[in-house]
């Protein structure tokens, strides 16, 4: 299986290799170099450890390709820091001192440098070691790829870490469809959700590292790093109702984030879903994604659930205490599998602070709109269940 997620990462990136062929070829930046002397330079040493030699050098091409699109900083080519890194005594992983960074740094005059590993099971472990910060010392950034989609994600909330990075940003492939018929649906439709309204305890799992467990409900805010359903007061013209709370600290924003899962909806398939919520953040940024899975044998050969279909919900910023509406429309689809279920997965990232989610409603709302068709993803040749029994 882990050959299968490395050889789908791979393929995941193909379409951006394509792209910039000439700058792949030769690992050079893409954008204009102008006023390079007035950026400050960034250098990111090849990622070591025991993950494939494929996917840790994809990561560090990523984050060096995704940091010079945007501008702020002059990236330091990867041959280089092959080179340079091969100067160090005993090699540069994650255990490397900052003080033999340093010295390397100077070689090419680097201001930020980025330095790690990954292991087997793929997780990422990075020192970011920016010299413009007062008394420098290096942060840690941990980072787990568990999907071929993962790697675009981890790769920017490390960048965005960084000073002057904006946010990405993506293109919303799947407009909302406000027709009239839609409409109709929309108003008319039950809320596919289970305590969407968060009227009671459980019904939705949060995730923060090792942690999973069921949400409760609480009078009081949630302590940080935890999630909880709490009751409010009348506001925006609405009764006292709960919510669902979010308290994000520094370090668990700048790494894992904090999500919260619904449990699985049952969906039918060639039809278009739509999902509503508010939200309110006075710091963190929303990452709200929609999955979809498929029925599967696991490796002891019982039926479980397998994620095939991730939707990104276009991101959202800090809000100045109001409360925000997000609409948006999905078509649950794999060019291989039917997807069967899906999970609304509620993440927050990138800053510290609380975030707070209203009114999550996922309805059925007509017919798809929109025909998967990825050209780096490459269908299997049988079904998950043949596959996993050979």
């Amino acid at each position: 299986m882990k050959s299968l997620l490395i050889v789908a990462i791979v393929f995941a990136l193909g379409i951006m290799a394509v792209a910039t062929l000439a700058a792949l070829a030769q690992d050079k930046p893409v954008a204009p170099a102008a006023n390079d002397a007035a950026r400050p330079k960034a250098a990111f040493f090849p990622i070591g450890g025991a993950a494939a030699d494929e996917l840790r050098t994809r990561t560090a091409f990523s984050l060096r390709q995704k940091l010079d699109r945007d501008g702020h900083y002059e990236v330091i080519d990867g041959y280089r820091m092959k080179d340079l890194a091969a100067e160090a005594k005993d090699g540069v992983n994650f255990d490397t001192s900052a003080e033999a960074i340093r010295e390397l740094g100077k070689e090419v005059d680097a201001t930020v440098m980025v330095w790690g590993d990954m292991d087997a099971s793929n997780t990422l472990r990075l020192h970011l070691l920016d010299l413009r910060e007062k008394d420098a010392t290096p942060r840690e950034l941990t980072k787990v790829v568990k999907q071929a989609t993962d790697l675009r994600f981890v790769c920017e909330q490390i960048l965005q870490t960084l000073p002057g990075v904006v946010q990405f940003e993506h293109p919303n492939e799947e407009p909302v469809t406000d027709d009239a018929a839609a409409r109709v649906m929309w108003a008319k439709n039950p809320n596919l959700l289970v305590n969407g309204d968060f009227a009671q305890p459980g019904k939705w799992t949060a995730l923060y590292e090792s942690e999973k467990y069921e949400v409760q409900i609480s009078r009081t805010a949630p302590a940080a790093d935890k999630v909880c359903i709490n009751p409010i007061g009348a506001e925006d013209g609405l009764p006292a109702h709960n919510v669902l709370a979010m308290n994000l600290s520094k370090e668990c924003a700048e790494n894992n984030g904090l999500a919260c899962l619904s449990d699985a909806i049952a969906i039918k398939p060639n039809t278009r879903y739509r999902l509503s919520f508010r939200y309110k953040s006075d710091g963190p940024t929303l990452h709200v994604f929609v999955k979809g899975y498929t029925l599967a044998k696991d490796i002891q050969g019982q039926p479980a659930p397998r994620e095939v279909y991730r939707r990104q919900v276009p991101p959202g910023d800090p809000t100045a205490g109001k409360w925000v509406r997000v609409v948006d429309d999905l078509n649950p689809q794999h060019i291989a599998f039917p997807v069967q279920s899906l999970r609304v997965d509620l993440y927050a990232y990138l800053a510290p602070g609380h975030v707070s989610f209203d009114d999550v409603i996922l309805k059925e709302v007509g017919a798809q709109t929109h025909q998967a068709k990825d050209d780096a993803i490459k269908p299997p040749l049988a079904p998950p269940h043949a596959q996993e029994s050979r």
